[in-house]
């Protein structure tokens, strides 16, 4: 997995918003629930990642420099696992966001289960 920005993540901190986030928020309404409902700082050395009420798009809401970057990852087959506990954000590390990013069904059981072919992949 490749992330557009800094990809080291060493000395991130990665925060993984609990339960289900609505996705009709544009950028500055996921910044805004992160500084409201989370209540944490957002700093250079932070990254948020939420999940949508489908449990099938990921969101990364990241401050780099004067900007920040808001990045979605959707998925067609299967759910994201995710946790529905009810603290309001919890502390993972760069492993369990790269393991929490990965495709939940591969492409290899997806074809050998005839679900997808060459055409299915296109968008």
């Amino acid at each position: 997995m490749v992330l557009p920005f800094d990809t080291t993540l060493e000395g991130k901190k990665i925060f993984l918003r609990v339960g289900s986030t609505d996705f009709r928020r544009g950028t500055r309404g996921m910044i805004s629930l992160v500084l409201g409902a989370m209540d944490l700082a957002f700093d250079d050395q932070s990254i948020f990642v939420f999940c949508s009420t489908s449990r099938k798009q990921i969101r990364i809401v990241y401050c780099e420099g004067a900007g920040c970057w808001m990045c979605t990852r959707v998925i067609r087959y299967g759910r994201f696992p995710w946790p529905k506990d009810s603290r309001a954000a919890a502390l993972i590390t760069a492993k369990d966001l790269r393991l929490l990013l990965s495709d939940p069904v591969s492409l290899e059981q997806l074809q050998a289960r005839r679900q997808v072919t060459r055409i299915a992949l296109h968008l």
